[in-house]
C-alpha cells in the first residue's frame, strides 16, 4: 500500500511539472522545486521497493550534463587505451610479446651494468643484446665492379706502372 501512495505522489508531480511548463507565464521557480520534490519522491521509493525505481529499472542518482560527459570521456579512454598516438596492440600477440621481451632484456642489461661496479679508469662495459632472429648479412655498397679478393691491376705489368 506504501509503495503505491508513493508511486501515485510520484505521478501527481510528474504531471504537475508538465502543467507547469504548459503554463503560459512560466515559473522556473516553481518548476525547478517541483522536479527537486519529483527526485526525493523517487529516491524514498527506489529505498522502498529494494532499489528498484518507478520505471521497473535499477534506481540511479540522476548525474548533471558534465558529469555524463566526464563518464563518457572516462568510457571512451577506458575503451581506446593508446600509446603515443597509436592504438594499443594486443598485449597476448607475437610482436607484442617480441617487444616485451626485448625490453626486459635491456632493462635487466641497465640493471647489470649499474649493480657491477666499474673499474678506476676503465668505462663499464657495454651490455650485449643477444638477437633471436638469424643475423642479417650485411652488404657494403661500393664503387668498384671487383669481386672479393680480385687483383685490380694486370700482374704482368712492371712495378713502376702499378697503383
Amino acid at each position: 500500500a506504501n509503495l503505491e501512495q508513493q508511486k501515485e505522489k510520484v505521478d501527481s508531480l510528474a504531471q504537475k511539472i508538465v502543467d507547469l511548463k504548459k503554463a503560459d507565464p512560466v515559473d522556473k521557480d516553481a518548476i525547478g522545486a517541483t522536479v527537486k520534490e519529483l527526485l526525493d519522491a523517487k529516491r524514498t521509493y527506489a529505498e522502498h521497493n529494494k532499489g528498484i525505481g518507478v520505471d521497473g529499472k535499477p534506481w540511479e542518482e540522476p548525474m548533471s550534463k558534465s558529469d555524463k560527459k566526464k563518464k563518457e570521456k572516462l568510457a571512451k579512454a577506458a575503451a581506446a587505451v593508446t600509446v603515443n598516438g597509436k592504438q594499443a596492440a594486443d598485449p597476448n600477440s607475437a610482436g607484442a610479446q617480441k617487444k616485451a621481451a626485448k625490453s626486459a632484456l635491456k632493462k635487466a642489461a641497465k640493471a647489470e651494468i649499474k649493480a657491477t661496479p666499474a673499474n678506476a679508469g676503465a668505462a663499464p662495459a657495454k651490455a650485449k643484446i643477444v638477437q633471436t632472429s638469424a643475423p642479417k648479412k650485411i652488404v657494403i655498397p661500393s664503387r668498384s665492379k671487383l669481386q672479393p679478393m680480385q687483383i685490380s691491376f694486370n700482374p704482368n705489368s712492371p712495378l713502376t706502372e702499378r697503383p
